[in-house]
């Protein structure tokens, strides 16, 4: 039944999919891993202070009107299309400078690159073929793949934010006065 809960419903059938994307990578190069242990959605973005991390948020909504939908007490209605972001955040540890400065080597460098590449790839290629496939957001008819990008290294950390949005229905409430 549609409620209050569907916006988070919706960003947690993000997270599943988005895990499962992460766990195809050690199928194509078993010397790279998938998703990590620690997934879940959250209300805001996360701090990069713990990888390996996988988390999706709703980053906003906002509202467009279709088209007018008549006078009710004294007000000019319009039927409301809900436009739902979401931002699918993956952190893994990078190798850092040693205490004296010394910087990490250029093979650490490649392997963790290796890893990410991977990572932000079969985010935006997975979830794909998912929802082309009818596998993710049955309840759309439209996804739109805003952008990957990649976070630098901040902490120890970085990785990908991938950026999608869709609509989501409103849900039905009878209002008491």
């Amino acid at each position: 039944m549609p409620g209050p809960t569907d916006l988070w419903a919706a960003a947690d059938e993000l997270l599943l999919a988005s895990a499962q994307a992460l766990d195809t990578i050690p199928v194509y190069d078993p010397t790279l891993v998938g998703a990590p242990d620690r997934q879940f959605v959250d209300f805001s973005l996360s701090a990069l202070d713990c990888c390996d991390q996988l988390t999706v948020v709703v980053n906003q909504v906002l509202s467009g009107s279709l088209e007018p939908g008549g006078n009710q007490a004294g007000r000019q209605t319009y039927m409301r299309l809900n436009h739902v972001y979401f931002a699918v955040t993956i952190s893994r540890c990078v190798p850092m400078p040693a205490d004296d400065g010394t910087p990490p080597s250029i093979a650490d460098m490649i392997a963790s690159s290796k890893q990410l590449d991977a990572d932000g790839w079969a985010l935006w290629e997975h979830l794909y073929h998912l929802w082309t496939a009818d596998l993710l957001f049955t309840f759309c008819d439209e996804l739109f793949w805003d952008s990957l990008r990649p976070i630098g290294p901040s902490g120890g950390c970085a990785g990908w934010v991938l950026q999608v949005h869709t609509s989501l229905d409103g849900y039905p409430e009878a209002v008491s006065t």
